[in-house]
């Protein structure tokens, strides 16, 4: 048998040694731990972007008669810029559901309701879509909007950044709309518009449109020569924006309506956003 102090020599070292194993497992932990950090960040910041979804709520204006879901972000302490969206000919009628049927999908309202809306449109814009089953009248569309800055609509907006954006009969609502009340807009969005104003009475609005180039419904000359008329008259690019899709997808359940589902390119293009919140009422953004 080893004398004691051996024996001692040799427990200190094998306790050492065990002491070592476990730091290195707690170092090595300690390490896995940080490299995870940005992983679990990247989780948590994706579900919060997937968590924006909510109910659309509803609103009535008893002057026109329009009724409209909205949307507000939570928390809006402060007036808030208005996004206005004029809808299809798919989804008129009086049943406003409609507004987010399949058909939509990729436009602002339906992709609110169902949390896919892209994190810098659903914190910083108040949206409203209004429904009609006779068509986008610029008289009607304007004194809409009168509502919405009212009290009556109790929506803290903020009047000098209201916006119209639309598709199809939407579309060419909106650009009629701002053309009709050049000084209440301060932008104006039209995806795949069916029909434009004289390019004169935009003069003083910023206008983007969004396109297919195979749109099969609406052809995509009617953007490509609003935007060339606005820059012939003196409008920057900045100011008399065009995107054209060499291949735009049909609306989700219309596969014949091949080019003519723009909205959902076009509503997630996060420059979009960024563009919009850079127009304001006298600030002499456009040309």
């Amino acid at each position: 048998r080893p004398p004691l102090s051996r024996q001692l020599r040799h427990r200190r070292a094998r306790n050492e040694r065990d002491v070592g194993h476990r730091r290195l497992g707690a170092c090595t932990s300690l390490q896995r731990m940080r490299r995870a950090i940005p992983t679990i960040a990247a989780l948590v910041l994706a579900s919060a972007a997937k968590m924006q979804g909510a109910p659309l709520r509803q609103l009535h204006d008893p002057d026109t008669g329009l009724s409209a879901l909205f949307y507000m972000p939570p928390a809006a302490a402060e007036p808030l810029p208005l996004l206005l969206y004029l809808h299809g000919a798919g989804e008129s009628g009086r049943e406003l559901r409609d507004l987010i049927s399949e058909g939509a999908t990729g436009t602002p309202p339906v992709e609110l309701e169902h949390g896919t809306a892209l994190p810098f449109l659903a914190k910083h814009f108040i949206v409203v879509a209004p429904q009609t089953d006779h068509g986008w009248r610029p008289a009607e569309v304007n004194k809409f909007l009168d509502f919405l800055l009212s009290s009556r609509a109790g929506l803290p907006i903020d009047a000098a950044r209201c916006y119209v954006t639309g598709h199809s009969m939407g579309g060419g609502g909106a650009l009629h709309a701002a053309a009709a009340k050049p000084s209440r807009w301060a932008a104006v969005v039209a995806v795949a518009p069916a029909g434009a104003p004289r390019a004169a009475d935009l003069a003083t609005t910023p206008v983007w449109c969004f396109h297919g180039k195979n749109d099969v419904v609406v052809p995509s000359g009617i953007s490509e020569h609003l935007v060339q008329r606005l820059r012939a008259g003196g409008a920057d690019e900045g100011n008399a924006k065009l995107t054209l899709y060499d291949a735009a997808p049909a609306p989700k359940g219309w596969p014949a309506y091949d080019g003519h589902g723009s909205p959902m390119p076009a509503y997630a293009t996060p420059d979009l956003w960024r563009w919009l919140l850079e127009k304001r009422l006298g600030s002499g953004s456009a040309a």
